[in-house]
């Protein structure tokens, strides 16, 4: 075996054999491992409440110290040992080191970077296989570099999740010095390794100054496998200090060269202070605004309050609104009343402005408060009259069934085009008088809100009948029937003359009627008494068919009288109501027993009863 592997093997020996027979320089194993861990993923400092959109580069120097005990195995050239050693035995072996993260970030993108060198020494270990060295200076240097690239996946102002990615690179190296000096010499040796790492960050502000992260990440590449998770809680003296206190839990698996073995668990508080520059933007001040309610009608009063944001909450602030319609009342306080009475429909607002009369800059926020004045609608009615038909003297009642929109009272009001009109609310009387005669009266209803003042009407009309006047009945005349006793019943030539006349003068009158009243004498009533009937029908038949001027036969009624003569007599009926009791003279012939006579037509026979309807009264 050459003398290089004899120096090398016995550097070996002695870092192992001393693990696992308990020599003082186990104290500066655990140490070692303790340092080869220390630089993973730096704590993240607190985060701050506002989100990561000002566009601006921001950088964090994050120094740091890690107290770990540790357990496991380590081991080399076949030679393991079981490692069990709390945060003082390794703080007892440390000589110098520096630890400490830089991270960059813009808008989302994070630029985090964890550097860590530590040296750990012990001059008083004490060899037990190579008795001709009265002792060891063992020098341990480690150098972890740790760059990580991310994105803020999630960022609120109160929620911020990281995903890293990177890789780590492990440099570790130790130097045995034997005593005395001419033995053995020195042996110094050295490795590294680099693992790749992914990993993630989430930060949750639990106020303005106040924060927790939790952090992990695991990797591989030269080590088998490395993962670590931890948290912190930061606490923001300045804006632009934290300070950072936490635990971190990690595992490392790695077999090197000439069969080193590191499989250590490590845990243990961390402390820290963050330096943060430029600091984030302050967050300006805010308010909100609202109203209650958002829609009214007008005369509503409408409540508008304002709520602020990021203002010092030790120190008082004031309030102050305005708006572009109503009346403001307690316009300095944080909740003002509007009075929107005579405001028109409409959309409105009012501005409230929040002030720290404490600070100079960024010290006070606005924000509008919206509302609107409803447009009202007029009431919905209508009316109706019974009876729609009345006469002089008599009453009808109108009646209106009215409701509001906006359920608002209403007030009700009448008036007429004549008649006498009284009641008040939804039902009204209207009685008829002599000068409504033969009008029809409009009875109009108004019902009015007693809010807007809106008014909707409705009518009914009521007709009343005019004053009919009776009407008298006219003598016209009579044909004789005297001058041909065998034909007592034909129509002759002075009769003819009279009649033409007559039916001239029937259709000069355009309404009313004309009765024919056949008579008898009293010796023709004994022997014929169909002859006034016959006479009677025969007149008829002439001025509506014989006669030249043809007569309407609907306004002509032939009818049957008594014993007063040889004669037709001619009686004119206006339309109307007879006056005085007067009474149509005759009874009605019915036409279809008593047909019209020609000239040359058998008389009648003698003892038949005259064809007719029973007397008129």
């Amino acid at each position: 075996m050459s003398s290089y592997r004899k120096v090398h093997f016995a550097v070996l020996a002695i870092v192992t054999l001393s693990l696992l027979l308990g020599m003082p320089v186990i104290a500066e194993e655990p140490a070692e491992l303790t340092a080869q861990n220390q630089a993973t993923t730096a704590p993240d400092p607190p985060q701050k409440a506002a989100t990561s959109d000002d566009d601006r580069w921001h950088f964090t120097i994050a120094p740091y110290l890690w107290f770990p005990g540790l357990s496991g195995n380590v081991g080399a050239f076949g030679h393991v040992a079981s490692v069990h050693a709390s945060a003082t035995d390794v703080l007892g072996h440390f000589k110098f080191g520096l630890m400490g993260a830089f991270e960059a970030r813009k808008n989302r993108w994070v630029l985090p970077i964890d550097y860590m060198w530590v040296r750990l020494g012990d001059n008083k270990s004490v060899p037990l296989t190579d008795l001709g060295a009265t002792s060891i200076d063992v020098t341990l240097n480690e150098s972890i570099f740790t760059p990580k690239f991310g994105y803020r996946i999630v960022d609120t102002e109160r929620w911020k999740v990281d995903a890293l990615a990177g890789i780590r690179y492990w440099y570790f190296s130790e130097n045995l010095h034997f005593q005395p000096v001419g033995f053995l010499g020195g042996i110094s040796r050295s490795q590294s390794w680099v693992d790749g790492l992914g990993g993630a960050r989430i930060a949750l502000a639990l106020s303005p100054k106040a924060s927790i992260t939790a952090f992990g990440d695991a990797g591989g590449g030269g080590a088998n496998l490395d993962y670590q998770a931890g948290g912190l809680f930061g606490y923001n003296i300045k804006p632009s200090f934290a300070l950072l206190v936490g635990w971190r839990y990690l595992y490392i698996d790695y077999q090197g060269n000439h069969r080193s073995l590191l499989n250590v668990h490590e845990s243990g508080p961390m402390i820290g202070a963050a330096f943060s520059f430029p600091n984030a933007p302050p967050i300006p001040p805010s308010a909100s605004c609202s109203a209650q309610p958002t829609e009214v009608w007008s005369g509503d009063p409408v409540k508008v309050m304002a709520t602020g944001a990021n203002f010092n909450p030790k120190h008082t602030v004031t309030y102050g609104w305005t708006g572009n319609g109503g009346k403001l009342s307690d316009a300095n306080a944080q909740t003002a009343t509007v009075d929107t009475t005579g405001m028109t429909p409409g959309s409105y607002s009012a501005v409230a402005t929040i002030t720290d009369p404490k600070e100079k800059k960024n010290n006070s926020a606005t924000c509008t408060a919206n509302f609107s004045i409803k447009q009202p609608q007029p009431p919905q009615v209508s009316c109706s009259a019974n009876p729609t038909t009345i006469a002089i003297g008599q009453p009808a009642t109108i009646s209106m069934t009215a409701s509001d929109p906006q359920g608002w009272p209403m007030t009700y009001s009448w008036s007429s085009t004549g008649g006498q009109l009284s009641g008040s609310g939804t039902s009204a009387t209207l009685t008829a008088t002599n000068a409504d005669a033969g009008n029809t009266i409009t009875v109009t209803g108004t019902a009015t809100d007693a809010r807007a003042n809106l008014s909707t009407s409705c009518t009914a009309q009521i007709t009343v009948p005019g004053i009919q006047k009776c009407v008298n009945i006219e003598d016209w005349g009579e044909c004789t029937f005297e001058k041909n006793p065998k034909k007592p019943w034909r129509v002759d030539n002075d009769c003819k003359d009279t009649l033409d006349k007559l039916s001239l003068r029937l259709q000069q009158m355009p309404n009313g009627k004309l009765n024919v009243v056949g008579y008898t004498d009293e010796k023709e009533t004994v022997e014929e008494q169909t002859l006034g009937s016959q006479r009677s029908v025969n007149v008829k038949y002439y001025l509506t068919t014989d006669g030249p001027n043809k007569a309407d036969a609907g306004r002509i009624q032939p009818r049957a009288g008594g014993s007063k003569g040889k004669a037709t007599h001619f009686y004119f009926v206006p339309e109307g109501t007879l006056c005085g009791g007067q009474l149509e003279e005759g009874t009605s012939v019915d036409e279809n027993q008593v047909q019209p006579q020609s000239r040359n037509a058998p008389a009648p026979k003698k003892g038949k009863k005259a064809a007719g309807n029973p007397p008129s009264n």
